[in-house]
């Protein structure tokens, strides 16, 4: 391979490097999302629905108000156990909105059961966000050290190679300048391409 074929292809390992940091980056972002998204959907508003219910049947005494938030509840049900206890509720409510103390004990603390759950579940999601959270942090961290390490050894690599052949044979060139004839360019040199170049120096200095 000629010395500009390595240099590209050193570059183009940095760049593909670079691209797996980028698109671990959004993944990992696109992992936490869908948790952040879950805090502010269903069981806020089944949360919302099981305060409306409250309301209506220990304050305000509304069936009407109650029934419809009653529908509601049970049209976003998402959590286990909560149909069981939107389905308890429907049983009961009427006999309480007729004064039954047993029922409209038992419905509110069903309300309150069903209210846990939603709380619950939104605890959880928010335990699951944050370790979703880190889980991202770790994608896109990891890939950068990665990196670090591939640059340093690429680095290294161009040092050897390149860059220490590229000045040794600057300074020859500069010694010569001044004037000392003796200075040659060092008998072996890790790259080939600069080992020809190497020789010809020194042919052209030793012919002089």
């Amino acid at each position: 391979m000629t010395f500009s074929g390595k240099i590209y292809l050193y570059f183009i390992i940095l760049l593909i490097c670079s691209t797996i940091i980028t698109i671990a980056g959004i993944y990992g972002f696109q992992r936490i999302e869908p948790a952040i998204n879950l805090l502010n959907s269903s069981n806020t508003q089944s949360l919302y629905y099981a305060e409306q219910m409250l309301t209506s049947i220990s304050v305000k005494k509304d069936l009407k108000k109650f029934e419809l938030n009653l529908d509601l509840a049970a049209q976003n049900v998402t959590e286990d156990g909560e149909r069981n206890i939107v389905d308890e509720i429907a049983s009961e409510y009427l006999p309480a909105f007729k004064g039954n103390k047993g029922f409209e004990e038992q419905t509110i603390t069903d309300i309150a059961e069903l209210a846990r759950i939603n709380r619950m579940a939104m605890e959880q999601a928010g335990a699951k966000a944050k370790k979703q959270e880190a889980a991202g942090i770790w994608i896109i961290l990891f890939p950068s050290v990665f990196i670090w390490i591939i640059g340093i050894a690429i680095l290294k690599r161009l040092d050897k190679i390149y860059i220490k052949p590229v000045q040794e044979l600057n300074d020859v060139i500069s010694e010569y300048n001044k004037g000392n004839n003796m200075r040659r360019c060092p008998s072996v040199t890790a790259s080939k391409d600069l080992q020809i170049l190497y020789d010809g120096i020194n042919y052209i200095l030793d012919s002089k």
